[in-house]
């Protein structure tokens, strides 16, 4: 069976519900998404790097929630850093985007140590030469690199255990 007719097929068993059809496309969709981004995040880890001024940092709410332990943070960041004589702003803290509940938000307080300040309002900034204006406050590590292959691997690899073993 050829790649594109095994699509079709796989394709056909989603839009009737099968289990086979939906975990391949499920599968297959994490494997690209995560793939992509694990490639971004090691092209993060050569990024050149610059003082800012830091402006803000902290726990956010994210969305509403009825019940404290159902609501979601976020971190939260402003700094500055000037590159060729041109100020920048910007407000991401790292390649991952992580958002928590209320029961486990000083995860996002961990993470936020882990950046370099060196001193109470500076911080090292990591942005893209080719494109300054986008920026973190921490680099891809590679163990967050491992954990996204990971992902992107797990569920294909138990399609193919499940449905061609």
């Amino acid at each position: 069976m050829d790649v594109l007719s095994y699509l079709q097929q796989m394709f056909d068993l989603a839009l009737e519900g099968k289990l086979q059809g939906v975990w391949f496309w499920a599968s297959f969709y994490t494997l690209v998404v995560c793939l992509y981004s694990t490639y971004f995040q090691i092209q993060t880890r050569f990024w050149a790097s610059t003082h800012g001024k830091l402006h803000e940092l902290g726990v956010e709410r994210f969305g509403s929630a009825n019940e404290r332990s159902e609501q979601q943070y976020h971190g939260k960041a402003l700094y500055s850093y000037h590159i060729k004589g041109k100020t920048y702003h910007g407000t991401r803290i790292s390649p991952w985007l992580f958002v928590t509940n209320y029961n486990a938000k000083d995860l996002l307080a961990k993470q936020q140590a882990g950046i370099d300040r060196p001193t109470q309002s500076s911080v090292t900034v990591y942005y893209n030469p080719k494109k300054p204006k986008k920026s973190f406050l921490l680099k891809a590590n590679k163990f967050g690199i491992s954990v996204t292959l990971i992902i992107a691997i797990v569920p294909f690899l138990s399609y193919i255990g499940r449905f061609h073993a």
